[in-house]
C-alpha cells in the first residue's frame, strides 16, 4: 500500500496528469457555485452567497494553473498519440489558452461581488456574476466537450486529413 500511495503523490506532481485533474474543476466549480448563489439570493443566506462567491472564484482561478501545466504537458501528451491528431490537440491547447480571459475576469467579478457581498451597492456585481456565469458555464461546456473529442477517441468527431 506504501508503494501505491508513493505512485500516488508521483503521479500527482505529474504535469500530464494534474492539468486532467484541474480541466473539469472551472466547468464544475462554476456550475455548483452559481446554483449555490442563485438559491442563497432566493434564500437570502449572505454567508451562503459568500461561500458560493469564494467557489466561483477559485474555481475560476484554477485555469491559470491548468493553461501552465497544460503547456508543460502537451510535448509528452503529443508523444504519445498518433501523429494524425498534433493539430488537434495543440489547436485545443491554443484555444485553451486563447479563452482563459473570461475565467480570468470571472475571477475578479466574483471577487468583487465577494467583497462588496454585504453591501446593498454589491447586488448589481452579483448579478452580473450570475449572468456573466451562465453564459461562462455555457461556454465551458463547449470547451471541455472539444477536450473530450481530444483525449476520448470513442466521441471524436474529428476525421484526420490523409
Amino acid at each position: 500500500m506504501w508503494q501505491e500511495l508513493t505512485t500516488l503523490w508521483q503521479n500527482i506532481r505529474d504535469p500530464e496528469y494534474l492539468h486532467l485533474l484541474l480541466e473539469p474543476l472551472p466547468l464544475y466549480g462554476l456550475g455548483l457555485g452559481l446554483v449555490f448563489v442563485i438559491v442563497s439570493l432566493v434564500f437570502g443566506e449572505i454567508k451562503s452567497r459568500m461561500l458560493a462567491l469564494a467557489v466561483i472564484c477559485v474555481s475560476c482561478a484554477s485555469v491559470w494553473p491548468y493553461i501552465d501545466l497544460r503547456d508543460k504537458a502537451t510535448p509528452r501528451i503529443l508523444a504519445t498519440r498518433s501523429p494524425e491528431f498534433a493539430p488537434l490537440i495543440q489547436q485545443q491547447t491554443q484555444r485553451r489558452k486563447d479563452w482563459s480571459w473570461p475565467y480570468y475576469a470571472m475571477t475578479l467579478f466574483s471577487g468583487i461581488a465577494l467583497l462588496s457581498a454585504r453591501s446593498p451597492k454589491g447586488r448589481p456585481v452579483l448579478f452580473l456574476v450570475v449572468l456573466f456565469g451562465a453564459l461562462l458555464f455555457w461556454f465551458s461546456i463547449w470547451l471541455h466537450k472539444k477536450e473530450c473529442e481530444v483525449y476520448h477517441r470513442n466521441i471524436v468527431r474529428f476525421v484526420p486529413v490523409r
